[in-house]
């Protein structure tokens, strides 16, 4: 009953919108108490609204190439790793049109864009509110690409601030131990920044990723959040001949995270 009502909500919203939410935003509900977002990754045209002019202090309008695939492909691992699917919300459409990991002051350039702006944090906040109703514990993993590091993967939280609820009743262990994401990510050799060897509360976080707006949103310092990190994936982890690897390895490591820290 929960998630009729909350995709109710959703479709009204994209009722107003230039395009069919099938065509612009994957959006998939799940079982796990874990979401995937990916608001980079698309390439098409979002008609009836023009592109982004340049606004705030890193304008980007290129996509982060191939995150929606890798959240695809993380969503299908989990299912077999688990049998049960994550909730995933994906942006179909191009940055230069919207970019939804920013405030809507910043994300897009015109009113004809805001319908579909909104129907994709709508979303994310449905499906908030309906892991909020069945699980005590939950996360959000944002999905990104960075070319800074190109074999790497980063960690965004805002400094501990966007999983402050995990902190507070798990400890750091949950974000820099073995059953931590990135604790899996380094016992698999990967190149992970900051290292495990520092506290999850030191701004440590690479300088420009340390977590963006969707993370800032939604994260668990906020009363109707919850614990929310950002995850850059590295250009060379994207590529068409590692980028399924990439999702498998993904998947494991927040398989581990799952059944250690969120259930």
């Amino acid at each position: 009953m929960i998630h009729l009502l909350l995709t109710a909500t959703f479709a009204a919203l994209l009722t107003s919108a230039t395009a069919r939410a099938s065509d612009l935003i994957l959006v998939e509900p799940g079982e796990l108490p874990v979401i995937l977002t990916a608001p980079h990754g698309g390439e098409q045209d979002v008609p009836g609204c023009a592109l982004r002019t340049p606004v705030g202090t890193r304008f980007v309008n290129r996509p982060d190439q191939y995150t929606d695939r890798l959240a695809r492909g993380i969503a299908d691992e989990l299912k077999s790793l688990t049998g049960k699917l994550p909730y995933l919300v994906v942006a179909r459409f191009h940055r230069k049109f919207i970019d939804a990991n920013r405030s809507a002051g910043e994300a897009y350039g015109d009113s004809g864009c805001a319908a579909v702006y909104n129907a994709y944090h709508a979303a994310i906040r449905s499906y908030i509110g309906e892991i909020r109703a069945r699980h005590p514990h939950a996360m959000l993993f944002d999905i990104h690409g960075q070319a800074a590091y190109p074999d790497s993967i980063l960690r965004g939280t805002h400094y501990g601030a966007a999983v402050s609820r995990l902190l507070a009743r798990a400890g750091a262990a949950a974000i820099n131990g073995a059953d931590s994401v990135f604790g899996r990510f380094a016992a698999m050799g990967y190149r992970i920044v900051p290292l495990n060897n520092t506290a999850p509360t030191d701004r440590v976080e690479a300088q420009g990723y340390t977590g963006g707006h969707t993370v800032a949103l939604y994260g668990s310092n906020h009363q109707d959040g919850i614990d929310a990190m950002q995850l850059e994936f590295g250009r060379d982890l994207r590529a068409q001949t590692i980028i399924a690897n990439t999702a498998r390895d993904t998947a494991q490591a927040i398989a581990a995270f799952y059944g250690r820290y969120l259930k």
